[in-house]
């Protein structure tokens, strides 16, 4: 992995850095490469980097009861995550998941608590970062808890839209999803996932292909989203 896409991995933060931070940071990162399907990190693993995405996509999941996992976040090149456990003092509450092939900027977060101490520009940063998300959360999980399952679907394709955006048609989502990540990110069942994804095909909502799905009427989709 090269100095260029580290830095790109990193680009997130590289404008709170001063100069000799952001060679200290290049000089300390480690880049690794994971395959679809390898865990980035485990549940209860002990926090010690902060993960910078470089290219690909990947997945925070959460297995429940039964067994049953749940899409926490998602992840593109130039997210970092992985820091909130060490904040926290805690060990990793979730799991990292590569749902293609990544490669990832890993970066000692010893040093980006050294960092913090003297940057309140990057202190700062953090505390918003983790204020969005929480806010975030909150109403995820509203909405996964009240809404009926076309609203779920809807609202996880609308995330997926706002999250990732089209392909150069305009109407395509930027990413593809086995069913099984669809119903997880959505808290339904896989065969939920599949009926409703028929259902809004047969609408005229959206039109799917294999794992690529273009969305066919936004507003409508937006409708059945806000409806809940």
């Amino acid at each position: 992995m090269t100095e260029s896409e580290i830095a790109s991995g990193l680009r997130e933060i590289w404008n709170y850095l001063s100069e000799p931070q952001q060679k200290a940071l290049i000089d300390n990162a480690i880049g690794l490469n994971f395959d679809k399907g390898d865990y980035i990190y485990h549940d209860e693993e002990e926090s010690i980097y902060l993960y910078c995405m470089v290219s690909g996509h990947a997945k925070l999941e959460k297995s429940g009861v039964g067994g049953r996992s749940q899409i926490m976040r998602m992840f593109q090149p130039g997210d970092i995550f992985g820091y909130r456990s060490f904040f926290a003092n805690q060990e990793h509450t979730t799991e990292a998941v590569a749902i293609e092939n990544v490669q990832v900027a890993c970066i000692p977060m010893t040093l980006i608590e050294r960092f913090c101490l003297v940057n309140p520009d990057l202190a700062m940063y953090f505390l918003r970062n983790l204020a969005v998300d929480l806010g975030k959360s909150d109403l995820r999980t509203l909405d996964l808890t009240q809404k009926h399952i076309r609203g779920r679907l809807a609202g996880s394709l609308v995330f997926l839209i706002d999250k990732y955006g089209m392909e150069p048609d305009g109407r395509t989502l930027n990413i593809s999803l086995s069913r099984e990540d669809l119903a997880s990110l959505s808290n339904m069942t896989t065969s939920n996932a599949i009926r409703t994804l028929a259902s809004f095909s047969d609408e005229g909502i959206i039109s799917v292909d294999g794992r690529r799905i273009t969305v066919l009427d936004a507003s409508k989709l937006k409708h059945v989203n806000a409806q809940g």
